[in-house]
């Protein structure tokens, strides 16, 4: 059984400390545009995340120059990188403002350039207040900002809102509502999550799969209804009920957005030993054990390429359609073409794989099955392919991770590993 040697074992542990540390993101502030007496749309860019997820951007603004998060008018936008928008509201009318696009990622936050627009003038009246009982309803509603939507499935997403300001009233509710129509209102799909200023997670549930809807965040006070930007998704696709993502990778294959036996990213589902395809308490030996690719391939347990075939896959047997277990070379694929990120979901610490199109895929650290027992949960991730090994008759080829380390080895077949799935 090969086995990392002592030497690459020390080479990995140097690399690992050689790893740059994460710097500050790099954002740019691309424009300022449709200028009026109140408001003005910003559009900014996060070029690169320095290492490290950037987990907030947006914009900040003020009357004098050089505005900072701390101590400014801030407009938040999301995060991650790519470009993002958000329109400043409850502007002064004929008044000069500086802006910059700001993201933040754990090495710290970085500003683009400052840019300066001035408001257009009320009618003659540039004294930056409304004339008694002008807009009155409309400057009493809340402000809301929409969270970007993520976690797309077939039948879900999550987004959510931040209230900037109630208005002067306690919020009554708050939530997101969502619509095919490109200006959904509380009258369409709605959540209600709660009442009172501050963040919310909005689950998004019902949607039809492939289907674009618009989905923006909403608060209520005495007054009324105010409404976030609109945002537009694409709901998930999906394969015999489960989801995947394209990670945009060369091959186009596409990859499951979790584990065989799991009903989320983050759960660490079922473990097989290589070429079963139902779980079992004791992982102590397996029907393919000791057998050689040539004794794999005249029993039908692998096929001319030297992969198992449908009858044996974990993948193919739990979940049917076209998913099957990677091969050896698409997670050399996988390892190649995406950015690895060691971090924490939802309680839960694996990896974050982020393809060439800026989809991503969470793989979970859920350990492995020996015997009775689990071993390195929360710490390793072991995760098999379809592939035998060629230079042993009891290995099969495995993608191997924890927080410093990721690499192609080869495991016991006996071993109770994950298996996510994958399909063209």
């Amino acid at each position: 059984m090969k086995k990392l040697s002592l030497l690459l074992v020390v080479l990995a542990m140097i690399m690992a400390s050689c790893k740059p540390e994460i710097e500050n993101p790099t954002v740019v502030t691309k424009s300022v545009e449709e200028i009026t007496e109140n408001s003005a749309k910003v559009i900014g860019q996060v070029t690169a995340d320095g290492g490290g997820e950037v987990t907030s951007r947006g914009f900040c603004y003020d009357e004098n120059t050089g505005p900072t998060i701390d101590g400014s008018l801030t407009a938040v936008s999301g995060s991650g990188v790519g470009v993002f928008e958000r329109t400043v509201e409850n502007l002064k009318p004929n008044t000069t403002y500086y802006v910059r696009a700001y993201a933040i990622n754990e090495a710290g936050v970085s500003y683009g350039e400052s840019k300066s627009f001035t408001t257009l003038s009320d009618n003659g009246d540039d004294d930056g207040n409304d004339d008694e009982g002008d807009g009155e309803i409309e400057a009493n509603l809340p402000e809301v900002v929409t969270v970007e939507v993520s976690e797309i499935f077939i039948g879900s997403a999550i987004s959510g809102g931040v209230i900037l300001s109630d208005g002067g009233s306690f919020i009554t509710a708050k939530g997101v509502c969502w619509s095919t129509s490109s200006n959904p209102t509380i009258d369409d799909n709605k959540t209600v999550d709660g009442a009172g200023a501050g963040a919310f997670t909005s689950q998004l549930s019902g949607l039809e799969p492939q289907t674009t809807y618009y989905v923006r965040a909403y608060a209520t006070n005495k007054d009324g209804t105010g409404y976030g930007s609109i945002h537009e998704f694409t709901s998930g696709y999906g394969i015999n009920g489960y989801d995947y993502v394209d990670l945009g990778l060369p091959s186009g294959l596409k990859w499951a957005t979790c584990n065989v036996g799991a009903n989320s990213p983050e759960e660490y589902g079922n473990y097989f030993a290589w070429g079963e395809t139902a779980t079992k308490s004791e992982y102590t030996t397996s029907l393919t054990s000791g057998l050689s690719i040539s004794w794999l391939q005249a029993q039908g347990i692998i096929d001319g390429n030297s992969n198992l075939t449908p009858q044996y896959d974990a993948a193919t047997a739990n979940w049917g359609g076209t998913w099957r277990m990677p091969m050896k070379a698409e997670l050399e694929e996988l390892k190649e073409e995406c950015t690895w990120t060691w971090t924490t979901q939802n309680g839960v610490k694996g990896y974050k794989v982020t393809g060439p199109n800026g989809n991503s895929i969470f793989l979970p650290a859920a350990g492995r099955r020996i015997g009775s027992s689990l071993y390195y949960a929360g710490e390793n991730g072991c995760y098999w392919s379809s592939t035998p090994y060629e230079s042993n008759s009891n290995g099969a080829y495995y993608w191997g991770f924890r927080s410093s380390l990721r690499y192609l080895d080869d495991y016991y077949r006996y071993g109770g590993q994950s298996v996510r799935p994958v399909s063209e």
